[in-house]
């Protein structure tokens, strides 16, 4: 089983949200990232979808959980599905890092209902739709 996670939206490393900083503190930054998929501006948060062509990618941040896998991927698992029914799915998929490489690892795939019009075509969730920093829980 994959001990590794990526992230794309508000919890990538560069981050103000609580939740980011969490991961951050617990767990050992890899680098960047891209997976075949497509990303959806959902308002406060992004949702990734499975492609539709060969060209569709997404960047992330790969995070090693190292010895806490177990405890945080459980801790995500409540964070990313906080809502009913569950909006989000993990599943191991294959990345490619910025050197090249192939790596397995967890991702949240987004199961709601979107819209092309919340479609991001450059496929990274900017610094500007980032929600403002929350404070710690």
């Amino acid at each position: 089983m994959s001990h590794y996670l990526l992230v794309y939206g508000t919890l990538k490393r560069r981050s103000r949200h609580a939740m980011a900083r969490r991961l951050a503190e617990s767990a050992l930054h890899v680098g960047g990232a891209t997976i075949a998929g497509r990303l959806y501006n959902l308002g406060r948060f992004p949702g990734l979808k499975e492609p539709r062509s060969g060209i569709d990618w997404v960047q992330g941040d790969v995070y090693d959980l190292g010895a806490n896998a177990d405890h945080t991927l459980h801790e995500m698992d409540a964070y990313e599905n906080a809502e009913s029914p569950p909006p989000y799915e993990r599943q191991l998929a294959t990345v490619v890092l910025a050197d090249g490489r192939e790596m397995t690892v967890w991702v949240y795939w987004y199961r709601g209902a979107v819209s092309e019009e919340q479609f991001i075509a450059a496929g990274s969730y900017e610094d500007n739709c980032d929600p403002p920093s929350e404070p710690e829980a």
